[in-house]
């Protein structure tokens, strides 16, 4: 009976992409990055530590709140107190492959600011002519 209801599971290896990674794209689509375009930045406390701000400015974004469902991972980059450089990879999305914030910062008598950000869609297939993900 046993050997009946194995009878019908597969023991072949897994093909390439069927975990998720790339196997490569048809002809003509190129990942490629949109344009930076300047997104709202919420009104914030300062904070003592420029990471902190970022941190502040990240959960009251919205951009959290898919993190654990839609988002494979999170990266923060801070070259230098002022600036910090955002990026969300692994979306479940078939047009964007990532999103890439620049966030510029301000050291206030009070602490660490948000100034500006902007935000840029990494596209997986390439962009159209219209500047969109295809």
């Amino acid at each position: 009976m046993l050997a009946l209801l194995l009878a019908g599971c597969a023991t072949s290896t897994p093909d390439p992409g069927d975990d998720g990674t790339s196997v490569g794209l048809p002809e003509g689509w190129e990942p490629a990055p949109t344009a930076f375009e300047a997104q709202a930045v919420p009104s914030l406390e300062p904070r003592v530590m420029p990471g902190a701000a970022v941190m502040e400015w990240f959960a009251a974004s919205g951009w959290k709140s898919g993190l654990a469902v839609d988002y494979a991972g999170l990266e923060i980059d801070q070259p230098r107190p002022e600036r910090a450089e955002v990026r969300l990879t692994g979306l479940r999305d078939d047009a964007v492959e990532a999103y890439e914030f620049r966030l510029e910062l301000d050291e206030t008598e009070a602490g660490w600011v948000v100034r500006t950000v902007e935000r840029r869609a990494i596209c997986r297939r390439g962009l159209a002519d219209s500047g969109l993900c295809l």
